[in-house]
């Protein structure tokens, strides 16, 4: 899949194309000799790759799964104020019910989504390579995963002479001093409105009026089954929301409701939320792409808790949960590296914060490690073989560690 949204992405001219490691290898090697491709350890180092090289005015795309590019939140979340000279654009291919689309308001970065079509996504992708290089942002780009077969990328222009490399030399930039940072808030705010003017004509927010019912989505989520008098205005730009548009759309509606993932992103932008069917609790409809709604996962008769947010995440969720009086036994689970990569500070804070609930590391390589770390802090950290054995150690209320070789 990742080969044929290479062939989507080299149209727009990268120079420079970063995944992380495990995905499939660019096709493009002797054919693209003026593309330089890499596969780093993770995405935050591919993020951050991508960002200086866009820093330094070459376009740059990063190709991820939406899982993925929150394990880059890192450097993602100042990259708005930090700005690109080149185009620099992230795909993020929703493998699953995760969005992308929350960390547009998070963030400040425009947030683009595709159908998963070739002729979407050849549409979505220059126009977000352009965005980036005017307004010197990163873009992000949701897309479902490629459907149908995609023609073999011609040889593309050679870039052009304002592309060499140049590095701008601005301290007032990137030093995160009070002065300087209101400067770049103020200067990024102002950024975001011009963008979402320019999104207000956006093509790929696509509108269908036939009743006075009406849905507002986005073009990577699969929609409800609307019936025929129902209205719908798909939406190709999630962030900045055109708000223009979507005000016009629901003057039209006699009742409007949203459908997009666990985590809002347009009902957050949205101003008439007095407008939105039984309000702000009752105008949204979660949905993962199959139409399901979100269920609570029960394992051994404890609620579980994955990385959903990020490297890790389900550390500082358990601990958020077992220390506002959640009631029931709390299962967080993630694997090794992600435990390595940002889990040991957040473990280490719910050790001295006296928080109780089960961790379950998938580890596989590097299980000595992690035990090695943990018999530092003191903790109580085991191996187990079977699935099975994980409830012997539930309901002890006392912190414990459990390394586990299998998927769970």
């Amino acid at each position: 899949m990742y080969r044929s949204l290479y062939e989507l992405i080299i149209p727009s001219r990268p120079r420079l194309v970063y995944t992380a490691r495990g995905a499939e290898p660019f096709p493009g090697e002797g054919r693209f000799p003026q593309v330089r491709w890499e596969a780093c350890v993770n995405e935050k180092a591919a993020f951050e790759m991508a960002l200086a090289g866009a820093i330094a005015s070459k376009r740059t795309a990063c190709l991820f799964s939406v899982a993925g590019v929150y394990e880059a939140l890192d450097p993602l979340m100042s990259s708005a104020y930090t700005g690109v000279k080149g185009g620099f654009v992230v795909v993020c291919v929703k493998e699953g019910p995760l969005d992308a689309t929350p960390l547009g308001p998070f963030s400040k970065l425009p947030v683009l989504v595709a159908d998963g079509t070739a002729a979407d996504l050849s549409r979505v992708l220059p126009f977000a390579f352009d965005l980036s290089e005017r307004h010197e942002i990163p873009c992000l780009v949701e897309t479902l995963p490629l459907r149908g077969t995609v023609d073999q990328a011609a040889e593309p222009p050679q870039p052009q002479a304002a592309a060499v490399s140049r590095f701008e030399r601005n301290p007032a930039r990137w030093a995160a001093i009070p002065q300087f940072r209101y400067e770049l808030h103020r200067a990024l705010n102002e950024k975001v409105e011009r963008i979402r003017e320019e999104l207000e004509a956006y093509g790929g927010n696509e509108e269908v009026v036939r009743g006075g019912s009406g849905l507002i989505t986005h073009r990577a989520m699969t929609s409800p089954p609307a019936g025929g008098e129902v209205s719908l205005l798909s939406l190709g730009a999630v962030f900045p929301l055109p708000e223009r548009k979507v005000s016009a759309f629901m003057d039209r509606m006699e009742e409007v409701r949203i459908a997009e993932g666990p985590y809002p992103a347009i009902e957050l932008q949205v101003r008439q939320k007095e407008r939105l069917s039984g309000g702000m609790a009752g105008g949204s409809i979660a949905l993962h792409p199959s139409g399901g709604r979100d269920a609570e996962e029960v394992l051994f008769g404890s609620r579980v808790v994955r990385d959903e947010l990020g490297p890790a995440s389900s550390i500082n969720m358990a601990h958020g949960m077992a220390t506002s009086g959640i009631e029931g036994e709390i299962i967080a689970v993630t694997d090794e590296e992600a435990f390595l990569h940002s889990g040991l500070p957040a473990y280490v804070n719910t050790l001295y914060n006296g928080s109780a609930f089960l961790l379950v590391v998938r580890a596989r390589e590097r299980a000595k490690e992690i035990e090695a770390v943990l018999a530092g802090f003191g903790a109580r950290c085991l191996r187990v073989r079977e699935a099975g054995e994980i409830e012997r150690y539930t309901g002890t209320g006392e912190p414990t560690v459990l390394l586990y070789e299998g998927d769970l």
